[in-house]
């Protein structure tokens, strides 16, 4: 094909056990993007952020950009924050595998080649919530349930959000 682009992300997890029973967790991803040869970002790279994995609380894929015709149009610059403390579920026993957490994200998507977007910090979006995470057989099981605490009135909300497969 003709497009021509770079495209980076990055991205890291630290987990701190704070003693036997608490773990606090920390996950920042980070991504950028760009056309080359005088050639836009390709609208198909574009990066996406809201819901698990991201920014709970905010419907999947619905931060940033909106075209003219209102759908989430995603942008080349991304980052994401995200910040658990895991706590035992009371009378689990010794079954680590099945833990309550609190939730701190933060984050948003934008079109860096856009003249009408503006990058900041005061544009990002948050929330903080409660969950529960099982390791099932199937792999990890994470249920959360969100509050936006930065938010504007076009942002899709979903405060209860349900995931398989993955830790963030």
């Amino acid at each position: 094909g003709d497009a021509r682009y770079v495209k980076a992300s990055y991205q890291i997890q630290q987990y701190i056990a704070l003693n036997r029973q608490f773990t606090l967790a920390f996950n920042s991803d980070v991504g950028w993007g760009k056309g080359m040869g005088g050639r836009p970002f390709p609208v198909f790279k574009n990066f996406y952020s809201g819901g698990l994995g991201s920014v709970r609380a905010f419907e999947g894929g619905s931060l940033g950009p909106v075209d003219n015709t209102g759908a989430r149009s995603g942008g080349n610059l991304k980052f994401n924050f995200n910040s658990e403390l895991y706590i035992p579920v009371p009378g689990s026993g010794k079954d680590r595998t099945f833990r309550l957490f609190a939730f701190a994200d933060a984050g948003n998507v934008w079109n860096t080649e856009s003249k009408y977007e503006r990058v900041g910090f005061d544009t990002m979006r948050a929330s903080a919530g409660i969950g529960l995470s099982w390791m099932s057989p199937v792999g990890p099981l994470r249920l959360s349930w969100g509050k936006p605490l930065r938010s504007q009135p076009q942002d899709r909300i979903e405060r209860f959000q349900f995931q398989i497969g993955t830790a963030f």
